[in-house]
């Protein structure tokens, strides 16, 4: 895919404050005639106006390079920390409030036994919320940590903090991915990395779990349900920026 310019990224600005144009001059003291040449790519922002955009929280760094996220402060990811930094300093047992253990779905190491589980060689991991299998869901600021569960170590290699565990909620993937199934998504920003795999996503209506697929001719990336009964969300050429990759899936578990 074409890299999308500052241009085209700072009209998604604009788009995700739901401004029209003249509106959004006035808001930050330029002319509309600099606006548009801000967004034909004629001309640099000006560092004024950047400075304002800075305060509204607008990410400076991915307005000319496209990494990151758009917003500064990302309400998500402190969420995922804090979860990590309770879990961190817990000495609650390596368990699910469900109070049962649920057992390793896995493409490479299927079926496992309870010998996998060794407590002396597993990392305990918090579930920080539900994600959904359907129509996106919201982001809850008063989401608290539904438990801990106890992973091998040897199926999640590098930094633990890579990883974040989910409960699924919903039927959108199933057979593959079922209601109340627990997910451990690995973090990951590229969408490339992503196509032909199962990803947490969050759009502008919250997160959702699905398969990613590029298609690079429309410019579009397609989140794919594996139930039929569920609609299929299109990304078009906004994609990098209406909507946001959280990470793939690294480890499912099942509770039998």
């Amino acid at each position: 895919m074409n890299k999308p310019t500052i241009g085209q990224r700072l009209s998604l600005v604009i788009k995700s404050m739901r401004l029209k144009d003249y509106e959004f001059a006035t808001k930050y003291g330029i002319s509309r005639a600099s606006l548009s040449r801000y967004k034909m790519n004629e001309r640099y922002p000006d560092p004024e106006f950047l400075e304002a955009l800075s305060k509204d929280k607008i990410n400076i760094h991915w307005l000319f390079t496209g990494n990151g996220s758009m917003h500064a402060r990302d309400e998500f990811q402190e969420l995922i920390q804090s979860n990590h930094s309770k879990a961190d300093h817990s000495e609650v047992e390596p368990q699910t409030k469900l109070g049962r253990t649920p057992k390793i779905v896995s493409s490479t190491k299927h079926p496992t036994t309870d010998h996998d589980i060794d407590p002396a060689q597993s990392i305990s991991f918090p579930i920080v919320g539900e994600i959904a299998a359907g129509p996106p869901m919201e982001i809850r600021d008063e989401w608290s940590q539904m438990g801990q569960i106890q992973l091998p170590a040897s199926f999640l290699p590098g930094n633990p903090k890579q990883y974040t565990v989910f409960q699924v909620n919903g039927q959108s993937m199933e057979p593959v991915i079922q209601h109340q199934d627990i997910v451990v998504i690995k973090s990951n920003q590229r969408w490339e990395d992503a196509d032909g795999k199962i990803a947490v996503v969050r759009t502008e209506d919250g997160l959702t779990i699905k398969k990613v697929q590029i298609d690079h001719n429309r410019q579009q990336i397609i989140l794919q349900p594996f139930n039929i009964d569920y609609p299929v969300l299109v990304l078009d050429s906004d994609w990098n920026y209406g909507a946001f990759l959280i990470g793939t899936i690294a480890l499912q578990l099942r509770f039998f």
